[in-house]
């Protein structure tokens, strides 16, 4: 039986006062209340075991264990564990092709680094609107491995176009890098769309990689059905799991020794032995060295309250609340970037308003938390903690705002990069 919604908005912690409205999972999740207790059993673990911690711990993550006994696990085997328990059902992904991984970056340099990449061709197709991770890699791996970022400009309205895309696939390309979801637009790429991505780099002998780390825990995902090679992404979003919990989906069958794996990954770290082997399990070379355990204590205890709520169900309850915002968009004194259609939704809405940094530091006095890009773009990312009535008290304040240009004079008394 699924979790009500409802259920979830006491979930989690949520910031005060009662009236506060928080929109900005897209940057990071809300903490879930049973992370305090995951993190004390870390310490236990460390106390009490000490370096055997590495072999055996409590199966805290799935006490009662699906098959009526219980796992080993150990911190040696957790990344693997946690890719099996919780990330392949987000992916709709086999047994033993997901991992944990400290962050997309690691992921996409070892990719980079891995020479059955270079011998498919000498380009990486990717869009002007790839994150960081994605885009500033391809730049400077370019000088080492020859492999050159073959950029794909977005027509005016920022959204990708998929056919043009496709028409940059050759017989060069080497690998084809999309954002599933985008973080200037939230535009979601819909999967008929990926799979005709899919189908064209693999026409040309490349491989076909989709950052999913902006859709990860908003919506079902079939990585089968979508025909990627690897699939990465994190939970510190909505995934609610904080930082360094990111991972990787690789394709059964996807040969991939990445130069950059470290002695986790090597077939037998504990013989020492003078020369590197590769690990047999592919997954198990996107590991670099000692693993950090303790944020894997608390890293999928939203991903198990999404899972069990549905993640049809949390889909469509964030559409519903989308649906509130572009209902009122055209009488409103801003303007859309993200797209209307259901079909390419997303949970993330991306508003441009003249301002946005400004505007986004003057909403946190009025308790409406949202963030900002470029200063050109507000974003909100309503999700499972939030209500109708938030959005329209959101909406509210915010017109208010704009119309009167409370903000413009506004000068925090702290501000940072991150909003």
């Amino acid at each position: 039986m699924s979790t009500p919604i409802a259920s979830l908005r006491d979930a989690f912690v949520r910031p005060g006062p009662d009236e506060a409205v928080e929109l900005r999972a897209f940057t990071h999740g809300l903490m879930p209340r049973r992370v305090p207790t995951m993190m004390q059993r870390f310490a236990e673990d460390w106390s009490g075991r000490g370096v055997d911690a590495w072999n055996h711990v409590p199966n805290h993550w799935q006490p009662a264990a699906t098959n009526g006994s219980e796992e080993n696990v150990g911190w040696w085997t957790l990344p693997m564990f946690l890719g099996d328990a919780f990330i392949a059902p987000l992916l709709g992904a086999p047994h033993g092709t997901c991992i944990m991984q400290p962050h997309v970056h690691w992921t996409m340099q070892c990719l980079l680094s891995a020479p059955e990449v270079i011998e498919r061709g000498n380009e990486v197709v990717l869009v002007d609107s790839a994150f960081p991770s994605v885009k500033h890699s391809v730049h400077r791996w370019q000088a080492l491995n020859g492999l050159t970022p073959a950029v794909v400009d977005r027509p005016a309205h920022g959204h990708v176009d998929v056919e043009r895309v496709i028409d940059r696939i050759g017989a060069d390309t080497a690998m084809v890098v999309l954002s599933h979801v985008g973080f200037t637009t939230g535009q979601r790429i819909p999967d008929r769309e990926l799979r005709a991505v899919a189908d064209a780099a693999h026409a040309q002998g490349a491989l076909f990689v989709i950052d999913g780390y902006h859709s990860a825990c908003t919506f079902p995902i079939q990585v089968d059905a979508l025909g990627v090679d690897v699939y990465m992404g994190g939970l510190l979003k909505e995934g609610c799991g904080s930082s360094g919990n990111s991972f990787v989906y690789l394709r059964e069958g996807l040969e991939l020794t990445p130069r950059l794996t470290g002695w986790f990954g090597n077939a037998e770290p504990f013989a020492f032995n003078d020369t590197p082997q590769p690990h047999p399990d592919v997954r198990r070379r996107f590991l670099g060295g000692t693993t950090a355990v303790a944020s894997l204590y608390h890293a999928v205890e939203g991903v198990r309250l999404l899972l069990e709520a549905g993640l049809d169900t949390v889909h469509a309850h964030t559409q519903r609340l989308s649906q509130i915002v572009i209902d009122r968009a055209d009488e409103a004194p801003f303007s859309m970037r993200s797209p209307r259609d259901p079909d390419q939704r997303s949970t993330l809405l991306v508003l441009e308003v003249p301002e946005a940094h400004k505007l986004c530091e003057y909403l946190k006095t009025q308790h409406i938390y949202t963030d900002s890009r470029k200063n050109r773009f507000l974003r909100m990312a309503p999700f499972v903690w939030n209500t109708k009535a938030d959005m329209h008290r959101a909406l509210d304040v915010l017109t208010e705002t704009l119309e009167t240009g409370a903000h413009r004079d506004f000068a925090p008394e702290t501000s940072g990069p991150v909003t």
